[in-house]
């Protein structure tokens, strides 16, 4: 199993994965509904079973941040690498946040269930990286999956530590 290289963010080279028309509904409908495109995309082979780790994890703690943010997040067995799936939702859905926003933006991020420190990596590198002031503005103007993914490219290497 190879890791994402250092300094990358998972998935960002797959616009397959960024489900920019997620019909607004219920945090349950929502997840459902990104779990279906993640089997549809062949990324998990069961989009039910995603849905109720997705769900599950959510009943242990709300993934929202806050500020119209939620990464939802699970481990799932047979996955190679980390996955990201992006789904932009302008209308919002009721994540329960601590700051009673919706969410608007949601990363969810799936990682191998044997690789449980890559998995706490991509965690608090997305989470850094969308608490940088004006990153999720430019995320939520993006238009297209390509501006979006163009504007996370952007944001996270912005990010990045020159070597010296």
């Amino acid at each position: 199993m190879s890791a994402p290289a250092a300094g990358a963010l998972p998935g960002l080279a797959n616009p397959v994965l960024v489900f920019d028309d997620v019909p607004a509904g219920t945090m349950e409908e929502t997840l459902t509904e990104i779990s279906l495109r993640l089997e549809a995309a062949g990324v998990v082979s069961d989009a039910e079973d995603l849905a109720r780790r997705l769900l599950d994890r959510e009943r242990l703690g709300c993934t929202g941040l806050g500020s119209g943010i939620a990464i939802p997040h699970c481990k799932v067995r047979g996955l190679a690498d980390i996955v990201l799936a992006i789904a932009p939702c302008p209308s919002g859905v009721d994540f329960g946040a601590p700051d009673g926003i919706l969410v608007t933006l949601i990363l969810a991020i799936l990682s191998p269930a044997e690789a449980p420190a890559l998995h706490l990596q991509a965690l608090a590198r997305i989470s850094r990286l969308l608490r940088t002031p004006g990153v999720a503005d430019r995320l939520r103007a993006a238009r297209t999956a390509d501006g979006l993914l163009e504007a996370l490219r952007e944001s996270e290497a912005g990010q990045a530590v020159p070597n010296r």
